[in-house]
């Protein structure tokens, strides 16, 4: 199957409303955190591959990011708008807090944890300290949000580019 930066676009929109599905199920944390993180992975891959359609199949969303110009591209879309700097700062630093975010929390394999081995794995590593309720639910919505965040400004990159 060939994909082009339109079908990475598609599938990051999809995955990313198939997360809060899942989520929102409050059966699949381990499944909508994996597909929060490949909704970002795709909307990165997008616009990779309007610049480099060369396969980098490596799951590393920082360096997406950078190779992406995600960045740029939505700083340059902010000013050509008339946004202050200050405003654009702003903007960049939620966007770079919002893939921290996902890029701490996500994994590639967590499309193989069940979700006793991802609350596992979480408790092991320390980060359910203080959370009351389902800690799962937690650190889905943490993760959903994020990638909502960087969804969210993809589109809206995308499509003004299309205009």
């Amino acid at each position: 199957m060939r994909f082009t930066a339109e079908e990475y676009f598609r599938a990051g929109m999809e995955r990313l409303q198939q997360a809060r599905l899942l989520h929102n199920s409050g059966e699949n944390y381990a499944l909508a955190m994996y597909y929060s993180g490949l909704a970002v992975e795709c909307i990165l891959r997008a616009f990779r591959w309007t610049k480099d359609q060369s396969f980098e199949g490596r799951h590393d969303l920082e360096d997406l990011f950078k190779s992406s110009e995600f960045l740029r591209i939505h700083e340059d879309r902010a000013r050509k708008k008339g946004a202050a700097e200050e405003e654009i700062g702003r903007s960049t630093i939620e966007l770079r807090a919002a893939l921290n975010e996902v890029a701490a929390r996500w994994h590639n394999n967590l499309r193989f944890a069940s979700e006793a081995s991802l609350r596992a794995f979480l408790s092991r590593t320390g980060r359910l300290q203080g959370i009351k309720g389902n800690p799962l639910k937690k650190k889905s919505s943490d993760l959903v949000n994020a990638a909502q965040a960087i969804v969210g400004q993809g589109v809206a990159l995308w499509t003004s580019k299309k205009r």
